[in-house]
């Protein structure tokens, strides 16, 4: 093998301890879920699904290709991305899946039964800010206090029922979540729609909000 072979494949190596990382579905889960907020081994099991165990195995495997970095905070480890670009690898991905995969775009349209049709993220704010329709945040309290979109508003999923009285029903209202791998919005206009609001669906999220404007 030449020199220029041995540092070439090295070089290629290198990029390979990314795509290794990030080769299962549920870490890229996990990515989704701290692109949202850090959240500790516990909350990221209990979202994605999986024991304490196997969340931790797929840390250690991100925290090994330098994807996320993780502080202890009393008797928990909590995580997060160590960079923006690792949120923005993920919209990247998916977006790429979603053009290569005809497989993909027909299952988020199973996944948004009532979608918007504003033509992009800048344009529903402006009509948020200029209170034309309610935009409404459907993720967890502390996803929206870490960011979300300008002029939203909080209506986590789990108290949505209680929180209706603050809806106004002349007003159109859009709710969005972590993006479309998220089903928390369709489940919240879908009962929205059962109280009687002009309710629908955005499909992205915080990620590729953030993604779009750089």
């Amino acid at each position: 093998m030449t020199v220029n072979r041995h540092l070439k494949d090295q070089l290629f190596e290198q990029v390979a301890r990314l795509t290794k990382a990030v080769s299962s579905p549920k870490r890229l889960e996990l990515i989704e879920l701290l692109a949202q907020a850090p959240k500790t081994v516990e909350q990221l099991a209990q979202e994605a699904d999986l024991s304490i165990a196997l969340t931790s195995a797929h840390l250690k495997a991100l925290k090994n290709a330098k994807l996320v970095t993780s502080e202890t905070e009393g008797k928990h480890r909590r995580y997060q991305l160590v960079d923006e670009k690792v949120s923005k690898l993920w919209v990247l991905l998916h977006q790429l899946a979603a053009y290569q995969f005809p497989e993909l775009p027909l299952l988020f349209e199973e996944a948004t039964p009532k979608k918007s049709n504003i033509k992009d993220t800048n344009s529903l704010i402006a009509l948020s800010k200029a209170q034309k329709i309610q935009l409404i945040d459907v993720r967890p309290e502390s996803e929206y206090n870490h960011k979300h979109l300008p002029s939203a508003q909080s209506f986590p999923i789990e108290k949505l029922a209680e929180m209706t009285q603050h809806l106004d029903k002349e007003t159109p209202i859009v709710a969005y979540c972590r993006g479309p791998f998220c089903l928390y919005a369709r489940d919240a206009v879908l009962f929205l729609r059962e109280q009687g609001f002009n309710a629908s669906q955005w499909q992205d999220g915080i990620a590729e909000f953030e993604a779009s404007q750089s």
